[in-house]
């Protein structure tokens, strides 16, 4: 029921001014949970803050914490028009010449011409070919020109080929299709074929564990197949059949347990003169006549083992799927004869510093690609040809390429991570720190685990990088430039750092970005590998050989003594580190996964020095990254113990502001009964007043 409201003017007394001062003596207490929620909330707001600006300090270490990728170069071309480049970090110093006998193209076809788009094309089968993989399109006697290129556009089983219209009057029509390969090379040619093509296809080719065989799978890993290469004279494969005139075809190659399905594609194409076109889809050989209509062609695969050999493998058996012939193109408009070539399917051709050697008129003496983007010829560098160099009375002219070493973008990228590491403590003194000016102190002064993440990411960059010692040019990061101001904050001394660079360019990116390198002070222990999760630093290794054999290894850091050493795992001449983890999941020991082999030819007791090198950018990523972890890094428990303190704070101002509700409303409805009370001891007054 809802409660009487009296303004107390017929007593005089303001009783909804009484109740109001009430309750605010009453909202004290929310008013307290309020300002305190309130200052959680702008906590909350400051370790967001606090977590976006490290974040984007980890990204930027990122950057620099692999060395590999670290070394860039510029490349440039004497002649851009014809060719342009560019260098990735597996490039070199250096310069180049390149010829450019011819550009990559694709195939184009164009038909004589139709009067009309909407012009009927005739009712049969139009046989078209790409890349020796067939197709028909089937029309019928309402199929116009338009219809007929959405009908090859949209063929499921087209390979390649996009067909269009091109609007020119000619003396055979005025619209006509075009057919064009959407690949350039050689291999990309379309053919308008009379009738369909002969296509064999062979059993699966599946591993050993039931997987389709790729063109890197050994023939000796597919199922059935073992011993290869066991004999005292090698395995061969043997191909037989038929080319498509009848002619017999019987040719061996050598085989051995390196062999690959791919390499048994080549053979097989070498085995019929090349008359023939062999791709693997899905596991299974397809092998195709590369000339339509009616073949003769056959074959069959078997193993003849070396002698004494016990090589096995189940041959894959060939089983005629398309029969040559079967289907004829009877389109009389649209015949082979009515189409004329205008850009041939063309491989690109090049020279790189005079390689291959011969003579330039010989298209033999080139080397060839199908994309007009090359990037494996010369290491680390990606070529864009644009034009032919051009012939003249000298032969091909050469387009020069130059690669320099590129050290703008490793400076920009230190300069990201300074500003980067700046931002972060700049924000964490301002919220952690007494302020003088406004009294009071940083909001997340309280937060203890926030507070020494500064002297955290602090400790990384001033003394030497894990794993480094005087064996070093460069130890430690103000060896290249990296330094401290007086406040706290970094600077990067460009001078120092290019200074750096012409001294040992490879050093400065090791001190950077050196990622779980090592080296060993021995000749007989010697460092192999090193894991991500293995703890950069210097390790003391002791080994005991006899008679050949490793008998005891045992490691430890060298800041360990030797009652803290460790076994390591023995596995003939080589030793592995722990790799034990603790109840999180990380590693119980340093040298986990740490890799290490030795020399067993001599025996007796060896000790060892074994650094493990990670740059300083790759240590500071991980304690970022470690503080940033979701649910375990000291910002992530933060933020989730505010949050929860928020989450309970609003429970508390929820509860309160429902009690002061039920309070607001005892008190109105106590005032209003007074009200009424002293209403009625007013009337009982009067009605005496008026009897006397």
């Amino acid at each position: 029921m809802a409660s009487i409201q009296l303004t107390g003017l017929s007593t005089g007394i303001d009783t909804a001014a009484i109740v109001e001062q009430l309750m605010q003596v009453e909202k004290r207490r929310l008013t307290s949970l309020q300002s305190s929620l309130a200052t959680l909330k702008d906590k909350r707001t400051a370790v967001t803050d606090l977590n976006s600006k490290l974040t984007s300090f980890r990204s930027a270490l990122s950057a620099l914490s692999d060395s590999s990728q670290l070394r860039t170069y510029q490349a440039k071309t004497s002649d851009e028009d014809l060719l342009t480049a560019t260098a990735g970090s597996s490039a070199f110093e250096g310069t180049h010449n390149i010829k450019i006998r011819q550009l990559a193209t694709a195939n184009r076809w164009v038909h004589n011409g139709f009067n009309y788009k909407t012009q009927y094309v005739g009712e049969g089968n139009l046989i078209l070919s790409y890349n020796n993989k067939e197709f028909v399109v089937q029309t019928t006697a309402t199929t116009t020109l338009e219809e007929l290129v959405t009908l090859i556009n949209n063929d499921p089983d087209n390979p390649g080929i996009t067909a269009s219209i091109l609007d020119y009057q000619s003396a055979g029509g005025r619209y006509h299709l075009v057919l064009s390969g959407r690949e350039s090379g050689s291999d990309y040619q379309i053919a308008i074929n009379t009738s369909n093509t002969d296509v064999h296809t062979s059993s699966a080719l599946k591993t050993s564990n039931g997987d389709n065989a790729s063109l890197t799978t050994r023939l000796s890993q597919l199922q059935g197949s073992s011993g290869f290469g066991t004999g005292s004279t090698s395995d061969q494969i043997r191909i037989q059949g038929t080319l498509r005139d009848g002619t017999p075809v019987d040719y061996s190659f050598d085989v051995n347990q390196y062999t690959t399905v791919e390499e048994l594609m080549s053979e097989i194409e070498n085995a019929f003169g090349d008359t023939v076109k062999v791709r693997l889809e899905e596991g299974t050989l397809i092998l195709t006549d590369r000339t339509s209509g009616t073949s003769n062609l056959s074959i069959s695969l078997e193993l003849v083992p070396g002698e004494g050999s016990s090589a096995v493998w189940t041959a894959p058996t060939f089983t005629e799927t398309t029969v040559g012939g079967s289907i004829t193109s009877n389109l009389t408009l649209l015949a082979p004869s009515t189409f004329l070539e205008t850009q041939a399917a063309q491989d690109a051709m090049i020279k790189v510093d005079g390689y291959p050697p011969g003579d330039d008129t010989d298209e033999n003496t080139w080397i060839r690609r199908s994309t007009n983007t090359i990037d494996d010829v010369i290491a680390g560098v990606t070529l864009n040809l644009h034009s032919a160099t051009g012939n003249d009375t000298d032969g091909y002219r050469s387009v020069e390429v130059t690669l320099n070493r590129d050290t703008t973008t490793l400076k920009d990228k230190l300069q990201a991570m300074v500003d980067a590491y700046n931002a972060a403590v700049s924000y964490l003194k301002e919220k952690t720190t007494y302020n003088e000016e406004e009294k009071k102190t940083g909001i997340l002064s309280s937060e203890y685990s926030l507070t020494s993440i500064t002297s955290l990411i602090r400790s990384p960059l001033l003394f030497n990088a894990a794993g480094f010692t005087d064996k070093d040019t460069f130890v430690k990061p103000a060896d290249i430039g990296i330094k401290f101001k007086a406040d706290g904050t970094l600077t990067l001394d460009s001078a120092k750092l290019e200074e750096a660079l012409v001294d040992d360019y490879q050093g400065v990116l090791s001190l950077i970005g050196a990622k779980k390198t090592g080296y060993s002070s021995s000749n007989t222990i010697q460092f192999y590998q090193a894991s991500s999760y293995t703890q950069g630093g210097q390790y003391d290794v002791r080994v005991t050989v006899e008679g050949g054999v490793i008998t005891s290894a045992q490691i430890k850091l060298n800041t360990e003594d030797w009652s803290a050493a460790r076994d390591m795992r023995i596995e003939g001449n080589t030793l592995y580190g722990s790799t034990d983890t603790i109840s999180s999941g990380y590693p119980a020991h340093p040298e986990y996964s740490l890799v290490l082999t030795v020399d067993t030819s001599q025996n007796g007791s060896f000790d060892a020095s074994v650094s493990v090198k990670q740059g300083f950018a790759g240590n500071l990523y991980d304690v970022v990254d470690n503080m940033l972890k979701v649910g375990t890094g000291r910002v992530s428990m933060v933020q989730k113990s505010v949050q929860s303190r928020i989450d309970n704070m609003d429970g508390q101002i929820s509860r309160e502001e429902e009690r002061l509700s039920r309070v607001e409303t005892r008190l109105k409805n106590q005032y209003a009964r007074l009200e009424r009370t002293l209403q009625l001891i007013q009337q009982q007054m009067s009605g005496l007043n008026m009897l006397g």
